[in-house]
Order: structure tokens, then C-alpha cells, then sequence
């Protein structure tokens, strides 16, 4: 009897686990490139930072030194059809917010992939994204974001 528990136990895991899997959206891969001379701090202030960070793999690094960088895949669980990733970074007063999406939108009865970055900077920070590369047929993409 108890074979069979764990048995019903495992299938169920199992399945929750594809079924999760079936309705991520592609996977993000991205680059943060700290382009001064001080250390970045990665900071989260809202949900959306917060819903990033537990998407990400492995966890983005708590800090960046000066010249340095940090590599980190996010995908969300959302839809199949969309992902999203939203970073902020400080440097004592100066401060970027990155995001980055990717959505299916129909247009002419066709679903058009499309891909987006932004990069917002305040106390004088310069903040850059640029999307580096897509995959047309996973629909998968890499980001860089820089910080001055």
C-alpha cells in the first residue's frame, strides 16, 4: 500500500513539473556589465524585480566590482508565450532600471514573435540594453545591460 502512495505521489510531481515546464516562455539569457570604476549593487524594489529574481538561474550576484560582470538566465512561468526580466542596479546615488520582454502578438491572423529592452537611469548614471542575439525558432534571447 505504501509503494503505491509514493508511486501516485511521484506520477503527480512529475506531471506538475512537465505541465509547469509546458507554459514557461523562452528563456532570457543576460549579460550586466558594470562599466565604472565602483561596485554595483543589485537591488530589488518591486514585484516585478522580485518575480525576476526568483526566475533567475543561477541568482544574480549581490554585487559587481568595478569592470566586472554577471551572466543569468530568467524564465518566467507566465504564459509559453511571453517572458519577462526586470533589474535594477545602484552605484551610491546613481541608479539603472533594465528590462527586457518577449511576447507573441497577432498581426494579420499570424503570431509575430517580438522582442523589447529598456534602460532607465537616474543620479546621473548611464544605462544602456541592447539585445544581443534571438533565436527564431525557440524564441530564446540574450540582453546585455551596461552601467556607467
Amino acid at each position: 500500500m505504501q509503494a503505491s502512495k509514493t508511486l501516485v505521489a511521484g506520477l503527480a510531481l512529475i506531471a506538475t513539473l512537465a505541465a509547469g515546464a509546458a507554459h514557461a516562455g523562452p528563456p532570457v539569457d543576460i549579460t550586466f556589465k558594470n562599466q565604472a570604476s565602483d561596485e554595483a549593487t543589485y537591488t530589488i524594489v518591486n514585484s516585478n524585480e522580485s518575480s525576476t529574481y526568483a526566475n533567475a538561474s543561477p541568482k544574480p550576484d549581490s554585487t559587481v566590482n568595478g569592470g566586472g560582470s554577471d551572466n543569468y538566465t530568467v524564465q518566467s512561468h507566465i504564459s509559453p508565450d511571453a517572458n519577462y526580466a526586470t533589474v535594477r542596479y545602484r552605484i551610491g546615488r546613481k541608479e539603472c532600471r533594465f528590462s527586457t520582454s518577449y511576447v507573441k502578438i497577432y498581426s494579420g491572423g499570424v503570431m509575430i514573435p517580438q522582442w523589447n529592452k529598456s534602460a532607465d537611469g537616474s543620479g546621473g548614471a548611464v544605462c544602456t540594453a541592447n539585445i544581443t542575439s534571438t533565436n527564431v525558432s525557440t524564441h530564446a534571447w540574450s540582453v546585455e545591460f551596461t552601467m556607467k
